[in-house]
Formats: C-alpha cells, structure tokens, sequence
C-alpha cells in the first residue's frame, strides 16, 4: 500500500513537471496576431517572427498571409465601428461598439478555441477597451443615459454546483464571461454636452495596474476661446463601496495616439504620435495635477511609418504598435496599394499593403529616445473590405 502510495506521488510530480513544462513552452511560444476586417466578418492572421528578414530588400519583398489563418469569424452585421482588444489570452472582438446587440466573439490564442462571448449591458466607445490585470476588460459609454458610464468585462465565478445529471452543461473547464456596469456620480469630464464633446485622443494604465488615464480634446484648434483638452484619471480599484470617480489632472494631453504602453525598463509610457514617431514619457501622477511639460516627453528623430499616413487604412491610424517586452516593439501598417485609390482598393484581391516591422527601443547616453539600427519585418498584399477598421497587433 506504501509503494501504491509513492507510486501514486511520483506520478503526480510527474505530471505536474510536465505540466510546468508545457506552460513554460506556452510562455515561450509567442506570436504576433494581426486581427483585420475580412469580406464576411474578421481574420486573425498568426505570424511567426523568426520568418521575418532583417530590414532592407527582405523585407521590402512582398508576401501573402498564411494560407491558413488562425481563425475566420463571419459577422453578419454592420462592421464599421469595431471594438478589438486582448486580455489575458484572448483577443476579444466586439462586432459593433456602437450597437449592444451585436455579436461578441473571443479567440484564445493558448487553445486555439473561438467563443462567442458576452454582449454589453449598453453602447461602447468604439476603440477604446483597456485591460488590466490579464483578467479584465474596461470599456467606457459617456453618452449613456443612466449612472453605468463603464462596464467591465471578466472571467464568471465557476458553477460547480452545477447538477452532473443535466445533459446540457458547459465543460467544467470551459471560461464563462460577463459584463458589469459600474455606476459613476457623474459621466466622464470628457464626455461634452450638446455638439461640443471631446474626443478621445490616448489612454494608458498605470504601473500600479488600477489606474487608467484618458486624455481627450474637442478639436477646436481654430477657436482657442473654445477649444478644450485634459487629461483625467481613473482609480478602477474604488469601484466599491465608492462609486468610480474621474480627476483631472490639468489641461494637458499625453503625447502619442491611441493606446500608451508602460515600458519597464524605460520606466516610460511609450506610443505612436500624430507623424508615426516613437514617444515616451514619465508615468503621469495619480492625483496631482500636473503638466504636459512635467512629463519629459522624448520623441525619436525618425518615423517607422513607410507610408503616407493620407494613404492608411483605419481610422484613425491605419497603424498600431504592439509591446514585446524586453524593450522591443513591433509596428503594423495598412495602407493603399501605390497606384490605387481608397474606391478601387477596397474590395479589390491584395489592394493594400500591410508591413510589420520587429524593432528595438531605448534611451542613449545622452537620454534621448532611439530605434535599434536592426530591425526584422516583412510587407504582405492583403484584401481590406472596411476604411475604419483599423489592423490590430498583439503579442500573444
């Protein structure tokens, strides 16, 4: 009985070795998955970097796109106002941010499993969904007309109570997810009244992981009398018992577009700028007001960007940025193929161009922001069907 009983211990370390074993390989194994429009709803294309050629005439070559995506997802609805982000190991799709009854889908990237995930208890801001954590998705709806201004989306409590005689049920492995909507004592100070709101501009977690920062203008550059931009913070940690509250922060934005991503060995929020350049800078204080100058922001002298930006496809970039680790980025690009027009390119077989380039970033001696000379990419012909959906890229 003593020797079943070690018997039964040696297995287990065993397996639990090889368990170790396989995570440890699954963490290794990282791609890059590129999720763009398609004629009958998304694809998510999986890409290998070690296929990728250092930059120069390799990478000027074009290519296709593995023959086999990772996975096609047929959406039969309106598609222009997309809402696409990874949390944990799922990319999240939300068909329509605009319309709550559109369909959700979740492709996990570790099982190579599509779900059709939870749909939103109101509207989201279309291409704003931050995640914290790996385990949750925020989205933001200012224009609601209730006290639900943010909705949060994670993993449901397993049921495992669940009666083993039903003939129906989900596997007991299988995640279950839902939304949440978070009252607030008011609606985002950028959420503007009337025919004056602000737009969105960058948005970028803190450190702490409980902090989102939101920058916002109402792009009157014209009338200064008029014009209004800030940045505010969100502490997502006080959602109870307090409701969640906006600071602001000063009437300064953050310097890239879109998503900002903490680089810790820069110790630096790090995006995209108007012109396609790299930019960092500090990580903005949680509740001090601050200033635009306060955050030394570095811009790099020379852009990635191999495109007109006139030329992109998406809105409002047709490029994004992915964070690596290890100080390592890698860039997507869409744009028209040369000689065409937004009109003919669309619809039309390898009308745009997508190029991906793998590149390192990092401070020099003299503390400004510089791109390693190396860089690996490559350039694919692909189909796009949608001018607003922009490429998106993560590292999963």
């Amino acid at each position: 009985m003593l020797s079943s009983k070690r018997a039964l211990q040696d297995q287990h370390s065993s397996n639990t070795a090889m368990s170790s074993k396989r995570s440890r390989r699954r963490d290794d194994d990282k791609h890059i998955y590129v999720v763009l429009d398609w004629d009958m709803g998304y694809v998510i294309h999986k890409l290998d970097v070690d296929e990728f050629t250092d930059s120069g005439a390799g990478a000027a070559m074009f290519h296709h796109l593995p023959e086999h995506a990772a996975v096609r997802i047929e959406a039969p609805v309106d598609r222009s106002f997309p809402a696409v982000a990874a949390v944990g190991s799922k990319i999240v799709i939300a068909t329509h941010a605009l319309l709550e009854d559109a369909p959700v889908f979740m492709y996990d990237t570790g099982t190579s499993s599509l779900a059709a995930g939870p749909r939103p208890t109101a509207p989201l801001m279309p291409g704003i969904m931050v995640p914290v954590h790996g385990q949750r998705l925020y989205a933001l709806d200012p224009r609601s007309a209730s006290k639900h201004y943010l909705q949060v989306m994670s993993p449901a409590p397993r049921d495992d109570d669940y009666p083993a005689r039903d003939s129906f049920r989900l596997s007991g492995r299988a995640e279950r997810w839902s939304w949440e909507s978070v009252p607030s004592p008011s609606p985002p100070p950028f959420a503007g009244a009337g025919r004056d709101p602000m737009f969105v501009t960058a948005y970028a977690v803190h450190p702490d992981g409980r902090t989102v920062f939101v920058s916002a203008h109402n792009r009157r550059a014209w009338d200064d009398e008029r014009r209004r931009q800030g940045t505010y913070a969100l502490d997502i940690a006080r959602r109870r018992p307090a409701a969640a509250a906006w600071t602001p922060l000063g009437d300064w934005l953050l310097p890239f577009q879109g998503q900002g991503h903490y680089v810790d060995d820069l110790d630096a929020w790090v995006g995209l700028d108007d012109d396609g350049r790299l930019c960092s800078c500090d990580v903005a204080s949680r509740g001090a007001a601050a200033s635009a100058a306060a955050l030394g922001s570095k811009i790099t002298e020379e852009t990635l960007l191999r495109e007109d930006p006139k030329r992109h496809v998406g809105h409002p970039s047709g490029a994004t940025l992915a964070y690596m680790g290890d100080g390592v980025f890698c860039l997507v690009e869409c744009a028209l193929r040369r000689g065409l027009d937004m009109a003919d390119a669309l619809c039309a077989e390898d009308g745009c161009v997508l190029h991906v380039t793998v590149f390192g970033l990092s401070y020099d001696k003299a503390g400004e922001l510089r791109i390693s000379p190396r860089r690996r990419g490559r350039t694919y012909l692909v189909s796009r069907y949608n001018h607003v959906a922009a490429p998106k890229v993560f590292w999963m």
